[in-house]
């Protein structure tokens, strides 16, 4: 199957992993501490599988037009899965908060595509990248 990596990063933060994984959770701060956002809203109010999560990238010049995925994934304190899963295709992005010791961890942030998603994702790879790097990088300045 067809499949593409637009992000596999790394960043470190000097927080313990489940400081840096309730952090990311406060979805209202999102577009205070990213640049990269617009605005962000978690559908019934808890991250849980299932779940829906509408956020507006903000990308170059590009309007900030919402997304909305659902909840694919959900380990409290370790790591969130979001994304668009249909038949031959699908595009999924996650986070997973490592730890490293009692008040410092990795934050593990990558995106992916599969099947057909990876030829209708293809034009937009480079934008992809940028606003996930700048996300990733504007996560870990916050600690």
């Amino acid at each position: 199957m067809l499949k593409r990596y637009y992000t596999d990063m790394v960043t470190e933060a000097p927080a313990s992993a489940r400081q840096a994984y309730r952090f990311f959770c406060n979805i209202d701060d999102w577009a205070d501490w990213s640049g990269a956002i617009n605005r962000a809203k978690l559908f019934g109010g808890q991250w849980r599988k299932g779940a829906f999560l509408m956020f507006a990238p903000k990308i170059d010049n590009l309007p900030a037009l919402p997304i909305v995925v659902r909840l694919l994934d959900v380990q409290p304190d370790r790591s969130i899965t979001w994304g668009l899963e249909l038949p031959g295709a699908s595009i999924k992005h996650r986070f997973t908060f490592i730890p490293i010791s009692e008040d410092e961890c990795r934050i593990h942030h990558e995106e992916w595509s599969e099947g057909l998603m990876t030829l209708v994702a293809w034009p937009a790879a480079s934008l992809i990248r940028r606003f996930n790097d700048r996300f990733a990088r504007e996560l870990a300045a916050m600690f």
